[in-house]
């Protein structure tokens, strides 16, 4: 019989193990447009970076003023309803089911600049990738009014396409 105490020996050290991954850390170079982001701070990027605003009028607001902001009546459940709009939305963007979170920079495009998209991504972030089957939670719009997506190649070739 194993004693308790013998399979906790190790758990007030924090762990040393690092996970990194740089299979595509020369791809993005060889790819060409689309394939590299060309700035010095996201050198060997493989992808676009994008960037989704919430209008000023939207940031740190409820889902009541969210809703009438966007020509819609609050009814008697707002949060729900927001919610499912945000649901729809994040179904109809061309992104991949994952991308990772990048730090925002001024100049990155965003391709779909209506506010539900800025929702859709924002309140299905974390701090470190955005998931399009999350749970939203429209507390993050009172912290994060930008944030910004890498984009593999072969979505942000389609982003171009159906932006337009």
């Amino acid at each position: 019989m194993i004693e308790p105490a013998q399979l906790l020996h190790n758990m007030s050290a924090p762990p040393k193990s690092v996970v990194s991954y740089t299979g595509l850390l020369n791809a993005g170079r060889a790819a060409g447009p689309g394939g590299s982001s060309g700035s010095a701070a996201h050198d060997g990027a493989f992808g676009t970076f994008i960037t989704f605003r919430l209008p000023e009028a939207l940031r740190r607001r409820g889902p009541e003023t969210i809703l009438k902001h966007l020509g819609m009546a609050p009814g008697a459940a707002p949060g729900k309803t927001l919610l499912g709009l945000i649901e729809a939305r994040a179904k109809q963007l061309a992104l991949p089911d994952a991308c990772v979170i990048a730090p925002s920079r001024h100049g990155y495009p965003c391709p779909w600049p209506d506010p539900l998209a800025a929702l859709a991504i924002i309140t299905k972030s974390s701090a470190s990738i955005w998931l399009r089957s999350k749970t939203p939670r429209l507390s993050t719009i009172q912290k994060t009014s930008t944030i910004s997506l890498l984009v593999p190649p072969v979505f942000a070739d389609q982003m171009e396409t159906l932006s337009q």
